[in-house]
């Protein structure tokens, strides 16, 4: 993956009630409102700065604050030309571009882009022409009310960048989500997020943190300060390939998470994310990780369909956590979200109570790489040069000799199975070779069938094959009637109590 340079959003959030907003802002909790980040600029890269300029950036069409069920319309039948004196309080959103070339720079990985390789959402208040505040727990005499259970409601024409989008990653609690038209100029993207705490750090006036891509060691164990705010980043980097495009990913209480994505036989990903190991009233952190998981982006990445991945086999089987850091977390939750309700046919897989692990100064790696370190737009850069790490003091932060381990999990499949395939005339032979304790046990067939898309969860059932005897290594092939290079599913499925449910599964192509 392209390491994120981040220069206006860090990720990461706690959900609490509005009873415990309490913890101290930080001093300055403003960022460009869009009018700024469409104009020009000698210090930043701004949208100007795009072929296409403002007019072919994402924007806003609809804009709804939620309270109680209660939507209030706050922006409807937007367009890319940005508002006008938006009178002070009222609730609106920053689209930023990172990582943008200024003209005249030449475009490099690491350096910059000529188009975006990251694009900042960040929901605020106007607080004067210019600028926005984006800490909700310190807004005053805002014209709608926002608590922690308030929802925002957006929707966004992605514009000529529509057809680079892929995975998402959220600064909140995320409710629905909606992905509409992906990989077209057409795209547009529909979520509902509530604000959360997130972790802030200030060295003096500057605001720091670990927002690294991929994720990497902390140098800070405790933050200074929390900001209750939104925010979201919709990733145009292709080095996870199209089968994750439209997933949404989101932490809770952290700075940054990271998605990796091992390619092979054998299905892996790694989750991971980086935060302080303590929050600023001295109470141990514990974060979250959530993943929208479309069924499109299961059938594709497991080969298994909807049906097999809402059987409980796939879930503790497929979808195996491996802690690798030495920390600790709580047990995993499968919510089924769908297209009437969630906005998406999917899953919502949550990885609660994450506990972090310090590190000594002399073991931990550097955090490397260039990362903002505040919340919004107007949040300093800079993510940490090395492993030496900061603690709070009477004026902000002071060194000491330890850090903070970032929490990774490598997520693999229990029960992968390894396929072979070959063409004879028409045919693609696959042969079939796991080790699946049910098949010692119960009856056992391999079913093949054809994957629509990389974007889609539709299938269509070519062939099946009953396996010949009971045993828990299992070898078989099967002749699946195919074009040559068509995406297949391979599922293993077990008969138990006169239903078939899932065993194994894996992509081949034919």
């Amino acid at each position: 993956m392209k390491r994120l340079l981040l220069t206006a959003t860090v990720l990461g959030s706690l959900l609490v009630s509005a009873s415990h907003v309490s913890a101290a802002s930080p001093p300055n909790t403003g960022m460009p409102d869009q009018s700024q980040l469409d104009a020009a600029s000698t210090q930043n890269a701004t949208w100007p700065n795009m072929t296409g300029g403002v007019a072919a950036r994402p924007y806003v069409t609809a804009l709804s604050v939620i309270n109680g069920g209660v939507s209030t319309p706050v922006i409807t039948a937007g367009t890319a030309t940005a508002e006008t004196n938006v009178p002070t309080g009222r609730i609106a959103v920053a689209i930023a571009p990172f990582n943008l070339c200024r003209t005249g720079q030449t475009p490099a990985q690491g350096v910059c882009y000529a188009t975006p390789n990251r694009i900042g959402i960040s929901v605020g208040y106007q607080t004067e022409p210019g600028q926005l505040g984006y800490d909700f727990s310190k807004a005053t005499n805002l014209l709608t009310p926002v608590t922690a259970d308030t929802e925002f409601d957006i929707t966004l024409n992605l514009n000529t960048l529509g057809k680079s989008v892929r995975w998402s990653w959220a600064s909140g609690v995320a409710t629905y989500w909606n992905t509409s038209n992906l990989g077209t100029d057409g795209a547009s993207i529909r979520v509902r997020l509530k604000p959360t705490l997130t972790p802030v750090v200030m060295q003096g006036t500057q605001q720091v943190g670990c927002s690294q891509v991929p994720v990497q060691t902390c140098p800070y164990t405790q933050n200074t300060h929390e900001t209750l705010s939104a925010s979201l980043v919709l990733s145009l980097d292709n080095s996870l390939g199209e089968v994750f495009t439209g997933a949404l990913f989101s932490s809770t209480r952290s700075y940054m998470g990271s998605l990796m994505v091992q390619p092979g036989e054998t299905p892996q990903m790694t989750y991971g994310v980086s935060a302080p190991q303590t929050w600023s009233d001295g109470t141990q952190n514990s974060a979250s990780m959530s993943a929208v998981l479309s069924d499109a982006a299961l059938l594709n990445f497991y080969g298994a369909t909807p049906e097999m991945a809402a059987t409980p086999e796939f879930q503790t089987g497929a979808l195996n956590l491996a802690r690798t850091d030495g920390g600790t977390q709580g047990a995993i939750t499968w919510t089924r979200w769908t297209a009437d309700l969630q906005g998406i046919d999917g899953w919502l897989v949550t990885i609660p109570d994450i506990r972090f692990v310090a590190v000594s100064a002399e073991t931990s790696s550097p955090s490397s790489g260039t990362g903002s370190g505040g919340s919004g737009s107007g949040g300093g850069t800079g993510g940490g040069t090395g492993a030496r790490s900061l603690g709070v003091g009477k004026s902000g932060i002071s060194a000491f000799g330890s850090s903070v381990a970032p929490a990774t999990f490598s997520v693999k499949s229990k029960t992968s199975a390894k396929i072979t395939t070959k063409r004879v005339g028409s045919k693609a032979m696959i042969t079939l070779r796991v080790s699946a304790a049910a098949c010692a046990k119960y009856s056992c067939r391999v079913v093949v069938s054809s994957i629509s898309s990389t974007v889609s969860s539709g299938s269509k059932k070519i062939t099946a094959l009953g396996v010949s005897k009971k045993s828990k290594s299992v070898v078989t092939t099967i002749a699946a009637k195919s074009s040559k290079g068509q995406r297949l599913s391979v599922m293993l499925q077990a008969k138990k109590a006169g239903k078939w449910v899932y065993a194994s599964s894996s992509v081949a192509k034919a």
